[in-house]
């Protein structure tokens, strides 16, 4: 991504905080969208409901949290609007609508504005360099993935600190992918770690 665009996501940031929406900015065909944690309510109540999203989320079945997640991703489309300056504005759906923890981006609140900024720039790097493509990124909108910041066991991120790594998705031929991020403290360069469905380590039995 070249200055102008980093220019245009920080901007965004601003967006977030005066509208209370999510800001995303599009510089040849990428995109990225985010919520401010502090815009619905603040933190005090996005901790307390955090882990009741987290246990409704392990008694729903699977293909209901494919169908709320299926609801919100469309519902988060129509809300994106261009401006005739190239800034797309992206309104985040209310997550008390879908239920389960959907929609939970609240994970964000742990970095600043340029930090997110940093860890989506680093993912664009990473689908270019790796798939020669620029697809739309958001930050995740997945329960079952965002629940890594509170599980003790973080999968392929074991031995990260929640605060050192990031999350996004996006769709790849309509099947959603996580790309999870990390790096060594904070102020350090975001890496991607792993892109794929789970965060969770497979056994060599699952895996065969």
């Amino acid at each position: 991504m070249n200055k102008k665009g980093w220019v245009r996501f920080a901007m965004g940031g601003l967006c977030a905080l005066v509208f209370a929406t999510g800001c995303s900015s599009e510089n040849t065909g990428s995109r990225y969208s985010h919520t401010d944690a502090h815009t619905d309510g603040g933190t005090e109540r996005l901790g307390n409901t955090r882990q009741t999203a987290l246990q409704e989320k392990d008694n729903q079945p699977q293909e209901d949290i494919e169908q709320i997640l299926a609801d919100y991703r469309s519902d988060r489309e129509k809300g994106e609007s261009k401006t005739p300056d190239g800034y797309v504005l992206a309104l985040e759906p209310n997550e008390e609508n879908y239920g389960f923890g959907v929609g939970d981006t609240s994970y964000t609140s742990r970095f600043d504005t340029k930090e997110v900024s940093e860890a989506f720039k680093a993912a664009e790097k990473y689908m270019e360099d790796t798939f020669q493509t620029e697809p739309p990124l958001y930050t995740c909108a997945d329960p079952r993935m965002t629940a890594i910041y509170n599980d003790t066991d973080k999968g392929v991120a074991n031995g990260y600190a929640a605060d050192n790594i990031f999350l996004c998705e996006y769709s790849e031929n309509g099947e959603w992918q996580y790309i999870i991020l990390v790096r060594e403290g904070k102020g350090e360069k975001w890496t991607v770690l792993f892109r794929g469905n789970t965060y969770k380590q497979q056994s060599s039995e699952e895996e065969d």
